[in-house]
């Protein structure tokens, strides 16, 4: 495999003998999708390097795509979005790294999942500290009014956003918020420092799902896809014309509010403001 290196981080060429198809976008591609494993390099038999090095050599036969490694440095390629991304991870210990994939469509989404799950079980672990990233947004950014809170209702409702245990500092469900049974819950919210939702607004057509992850996330590929396209159609129904039930959903939420102490009511739109649903 052929490189280059700048600075900290090497760029590996592509491979244009990869058995894979390509799963770039096309112009017909409404949506855009990425995704990033976060988990633990197992070094009690090999070194660290040594390990990135094999998994390198796995993950080229994975993608037709370039690959940027640093294991020091966040790349800072220009184009790193269009490349598959082996790189630190500031939220995770010694060991821990992020492997991010390219911009691709839905189906390379699931190919990654795949496919990296297994090099995550051969070359790591999982804990409750690492998790698995979805991103989705609209191609086209023009004119796009992405209804934040309708996709998070919507999740909630189908409870994809409790489906897996919160991780205290790295992902909470903000609806959590408002079905806990005591003030300490919430208030062991509220005081955790650099709290992270499990849903985010990035951009005003690009939201961010951080809710699946924890020990051994890896192993359970299939719930892992499944999710994924319950994502992928509940971003797809946010984008289309409220319906009655969809009326009914806010009312209901609404009236759900409406019951809460002021306590939590204020905590709940913090959360809000925090992750960027609202503003």
């Amino acid at each position: 495999m052929i490189y280059t290196t700048n600075e900290t981080t090497k760029r590996y060429e592509a491979n244009s003998n990869c058995s894979y198809p390509s799963y770039a976008l096309n112009q017909a591609d409404k949506y855009q999708y990425g995704c990033e494993f976060e988990f633990y390099i197992d070094t009690t038999e090999h070194s660290f390097n040594e390990v990135i090095d094999e998994i390198i050599k796995e993950v080229y036969e994975l993608t037709d795509v370039e690959i940027l490694v640093d294991t020091i440095n966040l790349p800072t390629d220009k184009d790193k979005n269009n490349c598959l991304q082996i790189k630190p991870d500031i939220s995770l210990e010694d060991n821990g790294i992020e492997m991010s994939v390219p911009i691709t469509t839905a189906s390379g989404i699931e190919h990654y999942i795949q496919t990296i799950c297994p090099i995550i079980s051969k070359y790591g672990y999982t804990n409750e500290e690492t998790g698995f990233h979805i991103h989705i947004s609209t191609v086209n950014s023009d004119g796009v009014n992405f209804n934040f809170y309708k996709f998070m209702l919507l999740c909630d409702k189908a409870k994809l956003l409790s489906s897996w245990e919160p991780r205290i500092g790295y992902s909470q469900n903000v609806m959590g918020i408002l079905s806990s049974n005591t003030k300490q819950a919430s208030r062991q919210i509220k005081t955790k420092k650099g709290t992270i939702w499990n849903i985010e607004k990035i951009e005003p057509n690009h939201v961010e799902i951080k809710a699946i992850g924890g020990e051994n996330y890896h192993t359970k590929k299939d719930l892992m896809i499944n999710e994924f396209r319950e994502y992928c159609n509940l971003f797809d129904e946010t984008l289309q014309k409220d319906n009655d039930e969809h009326k009914q959903m806010y009312r209901d939420h609404k009236q759900q509010i409406q019951m809460l102490s002021k306590e939590i009511s204020v905590e709940f739109v913090s959360a809000l403001n925090e992750a960027g649903i609202i503003e």
